[in-house]
Order: C-alpha cells, then structure tokens, then sequence
C-alpha cells in the first residue's frame, strides 16, 4: 500500500470538512471494507440546528478500500470496521477492528457482535432428522426421453434450427455423480443425461438452461446444497416458509439433496429433490436460489412431468395445491385478505390497540411484525405456530400468552411499562431476543435461557445485565442498540470475552499533515 493509515485518515477528513454542511459541528463517518467491496454504514455530520444526521457526506472508496487491504496483510483481518469522528477544526479519531462487529444501518441501529464466528441457526428440513417421504418417484424415463426431444423440435419449429445439444455422460460419470451425491439420481434425470450433457446453452428447456451435470454438481456443492446465511442482522429472525403443497419439500433454504439442473441465469434454478418431504417424492422438480432463501417453491412431481408442462401436459401426481395467493402479507388491517395459505404478516401503522384475534384465519402463520402500532392482547398467537414475532405492547399487554409457545425462536418486544419476562423461561423454541425498547427491572433470568444465542439490549441494559454477574452462556452474537460509538461496542464485545486489545486507534489533525 503507497498510503499509511494516517495518510489515508487525513484525506478522508479533509474531503469531509470540506463538503460540511453550515453550522456542522462533527462528523461520523462509519465504513467496512473486505476483498468483496467497501461501503458506508451509517453516519453523518452533526448539525444542532436541523434534527438528526445530515447525511450528504463523501464516499470514499479508495481510501476505504486501501485501509482494507492495509489490514488484511498486516492483521490478517479478511473483513474490517472504522469509525472516523471529524470536526471542524480538522482534528480526526479513526477507530478500526475486525469485522466481527458490524454496524446497523442507521444512526440509531447501533452494532452487532459476533462472539461465535461461524455460527448460524439451524432450519427445520436442513438435517436428515425431518421425516423422510415414503413415496415412489414419479419419472418414467423412456416418457422424458421422449418429452426431451419434443420440447427440442418445438424449440427448432420456433427458431429455425435444431440446437447443438453436446454429447451424452457416460454411466460411469453418472457413477461417479451419484458417490459424490450420496443419493441415486432420479431414473428420469438420469435418462436425460445418457441423452445429452445439458443442452449447450441454448436455453432449449423453454427458456431454461439445461446445466451440464459437473456444472449441476457445483451449482449443488458451492450454493444450493447449503443454507443460505446473511448474518445475524438478518439471519436473527429467519424463517423459512413450507412450500404449497404443504410438507412436500423440506423446510430449509438450501439441501444436499437438492441437485440444480436448469437456470434462467438470474440466480435462480430448476432442482431436482433427491430429498423431499414426507408428502413429497423422490425427484420432484422445485425452484430454489437467490429469490427462495425464505423456501423453495414446489413446480413438479418429476422431470417427466415438468416436461410435460412445458408441451401442456397436466402432472398426473401432482399433489392439490392450495387456491393460491400470496405467503406474505403488507397491510395496514388485518382484513379479508387474511387467507389459511398467509405465512408471515407485516401489519404497518395500524390503528392501536390491535385486535389479533382475526388471525385465526391464518393458521400456518410463522411471521408477525406489528410496525408503529401496538397490541394489548397476545393470545390469538397461542395456538399458532409463530416462529418470528416483533411486537410492541400496550401497557396493559405483558407475554403470560405466550406462556408454552413451542415455536417462537425470534422474539423483539417493545413496550413502555416493564415487562414480566418469567413467561420467557418457558418457551423452548426461544433463540434470539431483543428487549432494546422496553424497560426491564430484572433481566438476571436471561441466564436461565439455556438456548438463547442472539441478544440484543441498549446500553443502559447491558450495563445492569453485566452487573447482574448472570450473562447468557451460549451467545453467540449480540446487539448493542442505539445510537452508540464503536468504542462502546468493543468495550461490551471485551466484557463478553473477546480480546479486542488488537484495535486500531490513531488520532490527528489535518493541518499536522506534512
């Protein structure tokens, strides 16, 4: 790197003075910066006369990416995180670490500590523990052959020529795929293979990519044989919604036996299930990938009826599927939209106190979030297999409904009035809580959480929880709320047992520039 880290901070706060705003009188710029990229998260110049953060501030992308790349071969950090506070007389405190704190989006949202690098929830169909299918597969292998070079002379009648199809795989590399697999592949598949190896990029498969198989195979291996994680600022209150039919295909956002064998190349793709769920068969056709990281969505009973489809044919095993609408709702009423299929609600400015009990006509309900309005009664969700819920109470609500709740794994409340927080000994499911908005007198129980591994509280909890001397011993991420410097988050990441002595601070003026 040509620039030292106090070259760079010095650049980076000159360009800052001078785009200030009038009347500024500091500046917090927070970046991060990785060999993927760099960005801004969070910030800005403080200005006494206008409420909030005045956010026209720089963006610089050389300087944050030299500073990435400068601690990645001297610390060995592969990702990093910096505060830098200016003020107008150009003196600078820069503040750098590793990227295993990360912060929130807005002023407000404070920072998120990873204590267990690695770590990620588990989903309900990611382990061979789910009930397995006992159905037969549904492909005929002579009928897809058959229904392959259809699809390909309908493709030829529409532009004019056959496509170049490549040469078919040998059974020993089918062999060889089904060791790597783990799992026989379907005998449909299969017959289509000993056809072609893919279809050569010609999108023959009525607009699908038909994927040679050491292609399918790393698709599999490197991005759908796998959940998919984005951390705890979201991974936190994940939930992965079944597919329609119900209990056909594992509830998990990525599988081993999930082998991709067609794309649109949009990050999407076509998959064969090597292994559904107790209502699915072996073989079926679902659509996984960038778009279905909250569940797959099922298409067919096998590559010969996704065939089929595409010549319109009807799926002979196909099973009844749902009168459809949407899985997820944005409203500000709960109306006559509710329907039995609606997984997850996002309920916006609502007249308050909201009545829950219209939720009876979701019964496969797994997301609730009460936006800018609140509730005075949580029962309606007892008999409901929540899973994620943020809420805010009125001061009369507490959480005694919730009292046995199997399910709830991601609970953020708010409320104005200290809360009871005896009902949270008894919720099994619970993984990720966030008491940041509401007053709390006596937060010691939290350490009888035995399956708590994210927790998010402001300051001024933190500060009493620790003084309790009763931490949470299985956390493995927590949320410092609110609008707190990078300082305070390495001082609590320190308290939670990680050595933060290897953080970077230097400080300076600009005009002390040579």
């Amino acid at each position: 790197m040509d620039l030292t880290v106090d070259q760079v901070a010095r650049q980076i706060t000159a360009e800052v003075v001078a785009r200030a705003p009038e009347g500024w009188t500091e500046c917090v710029l927070r970046g991060h910066g990785s060999q993927r990229g760099v960005g801004l998260s969070g910030g800005g110049y403080v200005v006494p006369s206008r409420p909030g953060l005045f956010f026209d501030m720089p963006f610089p992308h050389q300087g944050l990416g030299s500073l990435a790349a400068w601690f990645r071969d001297t610390h060995g950090w592969e990702g990093i995180v910096l505060e830098l506070v200016s003020r107008p007389s150009g003196a600078f405190e820069l503040v750098v670490f590793q990227d295993v704190l990360q912060p929130g989006g807005g002023p407000e949202d404070g920072w998120t500590l990873t204590l267990r690098p690695g770590f990620q929830r588990s989903e309900p169909g990611a382990t061979d523990s789910a009930e397995p299918s006992g159905l037969r597969q549904a492909g005929d292998p002579a009928q897809a052959v058959e229904w392959l070079r259809a699809v390909l002379r309908q493709h030829a009648e529409h532009f004019g020529a056959e496509p170049e199809m490549p040469a078919p795989v040998t059974e020993a590399q089918l062999a060889a795929a089904e060791r790597h697999l783990g799992r026989p592949l379907p005998a449909d598949l299969r017959a289509l293979y000993l056809e072609a190896d893919g279809d050569g990029g010609s999108e023959a498969l009525a607009g699908y990519c038909w994927l040679p198989l050491d292609e399918a195979l790393a698709e599999r291996d490197d991005y759908i044989g796998v959940p998919t994680w984005f951390g705890w600022e979201l991974g936190r209150q994940q939930v992965v919604f079944d597919a329609d039919p119900p209990n056909t295909v594992r509830r998990c956002s990525g599988h081993p036996g999930w082998l991709p064998f067609a794309t649109c190349f949009d990050g999407n793709f076509l998959a064969v299930d090597l292994a559904p769920a107790a209502d699915g068969r072996p073989g079926q056709v679902i659509e996984v990938g960038r778009d279905f990281h909250d569940g797959p969505r099922y298409v067919a009973s096998s590559v010969t009826a996704w065939l089929g489809q595409t010549l319109g044919r009807p799926d002979p095993y196909a099973p009844r599927q749902s009168a459809g609408g949407s899985r997820q709702l944005v409203v500000s009423t709960l109306d006559e939209r509710l329907a039995p299929g609606v997984q997850a609600i996002h309920l916006n400015d609502a007249p308050s106190p909201v009545d829950l009990a219209p939720l009876s006509a979701t019964p496969v309900l797994r997301r609730l979030h009460l936006n800018r309005c609140a509730t005075t009664d949580l029962s309606p969700l007892a008999v409901l297999p929540v899973e994620d819920l943020a809420v805010d109470l009125a001061p009369e609500a507490g959480l005694i409904p919730l009292a046995g709740h199997p399910h709830l794994a991601s609970l953020a409340v708010g409320s104005e009035t200290p809360l009871d927080l005896a009902p949270l000994r008894t919720l099994s499911a619970l993984r990720s809580l966030d008491l940041s908005r509401c007053p709390t007198p006596d937060l010691s129980l939290l350490a009888d959480l035995a399956g708590l591994r994210y927790l998010a509280l402001s300051g001024t909890q933190w500060t009493a929880l620790i003084a309790t001397g009763r931490l949470p011993a299985g956390l493995a991420a927590a949320r410092l709320a609110g609008a707190t410097p990078l300082t305070a988050a390495l001082d609590l990441l320190a308290v939670l047992g990680d050595d933060t002595s290897t953080a970077y601070r230097l400080s300076g003026t600009v005009e002390d520039a040579s």
